[in-house]
């Protein structure tokens, strides 16, 4: 079975509000399934527009614009306007999508993806606890899995992941399913990272064609493609479609994250060390899958 795992990001009012009807209705024309990462916080664009805030150079950020990518009103909330809290939002967006598979995201997306890497053991715990229980007490069950902001994480990301109980989780960037491994810890919580670039990361004339020319020969682990609800649910809508539309030509079915991890023999998963590389489209050094363990 020829499968493709999509991840939804689903980050701030833009998302909830315009772009997840769009894709609800996309998803279901084709008959495609996802997993959808909520992000449950406060929304605070506009820090990136602060003194101090180092624009645009946080790592795992777009290489676009903060306008082109964002929009004006997005980059006012934090900083021009107050900062919206996202769970009521979030919880009408939620009503929709009961034939969909949800996730979580650090509730503050603007400080995980800034200052993780620096977070204690016990600091990253209070972080994910908070999200947790955001989820669990105003969405509907629990969340299948956790994807870190920005591909950004630390030791205590995988440990907790594992503790948690799930299952999986997307953090990274590579090539195929993976136990991590950070400084020489394993967790026994299955990566699934991102194997294909993002439609905001490449340039916009002939995107599509590029990363269904990644598709065309078929990986035996199946792919992850990695979408922003507030970009592809949007102002890249109509080449999402086509993506749609072109995977499903190459005799893929779209499915959830959850759907992939199903098909997976752990027997034959392998364990990779867990590296910080650039990535094309991006800021910085993301979370990525390196060598394999033992070498």
């Amino acid at each position: 079975m020829k499968l493709i795992a999509l991840k939804i990001d689903v980050d701030n009012l833009s998302a909830m509000e315009r772009g997840l009807p769009r894709l609800q209705q996309i998803l279901t024309e084709h008959a495609c399934g996802a997993t959808f990462f909520w992000s449950l916080g406060i929304e605070k664009n506009g820090r990136f527009l602060l003194p101090g805030s180092r624009l645009r150079r946080v790592s795992g950020s777009s290489l676009l614009t903060l306008k082109k990518r964002f929009g004006v009103k997005a980059l006012c909330r934090g900083a021009l306007w107050p900062a919206p809290t996202l769970m009521t939002t979030a919880m009408l967006a939620r009503q929709d999508l009961d034939s969909f598979e949800h996730a979580l995201r650090p509730a503050r997306n603007d400080a995980w993806q800034n200052d993780i890497s620096s977070y204690s053991a016990t600091m990253t715990a209070e972080c994910l606890k908070r999200a947790y229980v955001a989820f669990t007490q105003n969405m509907k069950g629990e969340p299948v899995a956790f994807s870190a902001k920005g591909w950004q994480g630390n030791k205590a990301v995988y440990r907790l992941e594992q503790m948690m109980g799930w299952r999986f989780a997307s953090d990274t960037r590579g090539s195929h399913p993976f136990w991590p491994v950070v400084n020489a810890e394993t967790s026994r919580c299955v990566q699934l990272p991102v194997t294909l670039p993002m439609l905001e990361e490449l340039p916009s004339h002939g995107r599509v064609e590029s990363i269904l020319a990644q598709t065309q020969k078929e990986s035996p682990w199946g792919h992850v493609y990695n979408a922003a609800a507030d970009f592809d649910g949007i102002q890249a809508a109509d080449d999402f479609i086509r993506l749609l539309k072109g995977w499903i030509e190459q005799g893929y079915q779209v499915v959830a994250l959850g759907e992939l991890y199903q098909q997976l023999d752990q027997a034959l998963i392998p364990y990779h060390e867990v590296v910080y590389q650039s990535c094309t489209g991006r800021y910085g050094l993301l979370a990525t899958q390196g060598v394999r363990y033992p070498k």
